[in-house]
């Protein structure tokens, strides 16, 4: 199963303001090509934050599984929200049975680590946006994985907004 993170990043390395708020300062056609590449994928995992605050954006896809890491499992408004809470190997081998071979991890700070730590991201996708925020939420949340990375590519698709794509090849 592969498993790529595709952060949004401010120059000073964090996902949100500490309120979860990345829409202000978040380049829209970054976030458009995020989307997309969610479409493509046809599923991707959230924190149940992450996926309260950004509900509307998570109930517009229409066919992306999105599984909700949520030790709170909520009534789901459409049939592809599905909530996990389990170990992430498992989460990933539930998400690999329902028929996908590849998923986005879209955060926040607490799933990027969880997954990063126990060695289950392949790829990291970092979108880095041109603002320093000062303070806000941590790509990697409390966690401090290690990792050793190898630099695959580097573009500007989009105006201002660095995007480097790398393979994780250990745990450091």
């Amino acid at each position: 199963m592969k498993t790529v993170m595709m952060p949004a990043i401010s120059l000073d390395g964090y996902i949100a303001r500490l309120n979860g708020d990345s829409y202000s300062w978040v380049n829209p056609e970054d976030e458009a090509r995020y989307q997309e590449a969610v479409e493509n994928c046809g599923c991707v995992l959230v924190g149940r934050k992450t996926y309260e605050q950004y509900l509307k954006d998570f109930l517009a896809y229409k066919n992306v599984t999105v599984y909700v890491c949520s030790s709170q499992a909520k009534p789901t408004p459409k049939d592809n929200i599905k909530y996990v809470n389990d170990l992430p190997k498992e989460i990933l081998r539930q998400v690999k049975s329902d028929g996908f071979s590849k998923i986005i991890i879209c955060g926040g700070g607490d799933i990027n680590g969880l997954f990063a730590s126990h060695g289950l991201v392949n790829e990291i996708i970092v979108g880095i946006q041109p603002v320093v925020l000062g303070t806000g939420i941590p790509l990697f949340g409390s966690s401090k994985p290690s990792l050793n990375l190898e630099l695959i590519s580097t573009n500007q698709y989009v105006r201002g907004v660095v995007e480097n794509h790398y393979l994780v090849s250990a745990q450091v």
